[in-house]
């Protein structure tokens, strides 16, 4: 690619050229498997940021990519990322937080990539875009060990986090905008069905959000240990109908499973008449649902998508990272595994086994 394609423009200090021109990273072949190949580093344009990913975390929905055949060859996957600035573009002075960024500034990325200017943009609804584009997903992501964005998807973090618990902010941000989907729960009875990474962030995010109550249906052992120090009742998963304790149902349900399960039935038998129900799992497919029962009780059904950096409030990103800086201790015993990059295809293994008592795995690059 040529020595250009290599270096990176430092506001203070010019064209620097890097030492090393290439990178090893976590690579979608034509059989769309993972696998380690050595790429280019990637250049660092105006406005943008270089990271040194320190961490990526392997999420829910990168393990239903993987099952399903969905990636695309030469996709390098991974969202939860979180690094240290390795290098700077031109005009960056700041991140998607409105804080000063500089190089070794520890920041977690936020992935998505959109046009900035159509209404749903310019309103802050910026995950719904229509030219949305995730990062890991549709375009090159964190299983790297660098990774360029935007300097306003970047946010920095305290630098007490360490880089595996950091990860941790992405799926936090996708709980905080799934309870503002919720219009809020304060005071409210909330159950969360599905215990991994995002339902456990979504019920501490509920109890954080003054939920009077909140329930959570674990499948394993491990599971409803976090749900328990996370200050949430757990339940056997698949259960029917609304808790002993909450005859009547609860006000809010959130739904983090998806795939093939019918846990859009179970959260409408779990429900109170006229309550809410947040849907944040990918399904396989159309999902089962009883329209009747819905109607009885006119429900309401909101999706979730992801994250927005909002209509007036600060981006649930920065919002993730601040409620991370204050609990991080008390989250940090979701993450169980650390694995190298090398050893990526196993992670894959080990992540998608929750009887061998994974939480949240995190891949970090070996060189770092």
């Amino acid at each position: 690619m040529g020595d250009e394609a290599t270096r990176c423009s430092d506001p203070v200090r010019g064209e620097v050229p890097q030492r090393r021109d290439r990178m090893r990273a976590a690579v979608v072949d034509d059989a769309r498997r993972i696998g380690i190949t050595t790429l280019p580093r990637p250049a660092c344009p105006t406005g943008h940021v270089r990271v040194r990913v320190e961490a990526c975390g392997v999420c829910g929905s990168d393990l239903h990519a993987a099952r399903r055949g969905d990636w695309r060859p030469v996709l390098v996957p991974g969202h939860e990322i979180a690094g240290r600035i390795e290098a700077l573009g031109g005009g960056v002075d700041v991140g998607g937080s409105g804080l000063p960024l500089s190089r070794e500034t520890p920041v977690v990325v936020e992935p998505l990539a959109t046009c900035g200017d159509c209404p749903d943009c310019r309103a802050g609804h910026d995950s719904v875009c229509a030219s949305l584009v995730i990062r890991g997903v549709h375009a090159p992501g964190g299983f790297a060990e660098s990774i360029v964005v935007p300097a306003a998807r970047v946010h920095p973090i305290a630098p007490q986090l360490e880089p595996g618990v950091a990860t941790l902010i992405e799926p936090l941000a996708v709980a905080l905008h799934a309870l503002d989907r919720a219009s809020g729960v304060a005071g409210e009875r909330v159950l969360v069905i599905g215990a991994g990474a995002i339902g456990l962030l979504s019920a501490f995010a509920a109890r954080q959000a003054g939920a009077a109550e909140v329930r959570i249906r674990a499948r394993y052992p491990q599971q409803a240990e976090h749900a328990r120090a996370l200050g949430a009742i757990p339940e056997q998963a698949n259960r029917s109908g609304p808790a002993t304790s909450n005859a009547r149902g609860f006000d809010v349900v959130i739904e983090t499973v998806g795939g093939a399960a019918e846990t859009l039935v179970e959260a409408s038998e779990a429900i109170r008449p006229r309550g809410r129900i947040v849907v944040l799992g990918l399904f396989d497919g159309p999902p089962a649902l009883d329209p009747m029962q819905a109607l009885e009780k006119e429900l309401t059904f909101l999706f979730s998508n992801c994250y927005q950096t909002g209509d007036g409030d600060r981006p649930d990103f920065a919002r993730a990272a601040e409620l991370m800086a204050q609990h991080h201790e008390r989250l940090a015993p979701l993450v169980t595994h650390r694995l190298g990059l090398e050893e990526i295809r196993h992670a894959f293994t080990i992540a998608a086994d929750k009887r061998a008592g994974v939480g949240k795995l995190v891949v970090v690059p070996s060189s770092n």
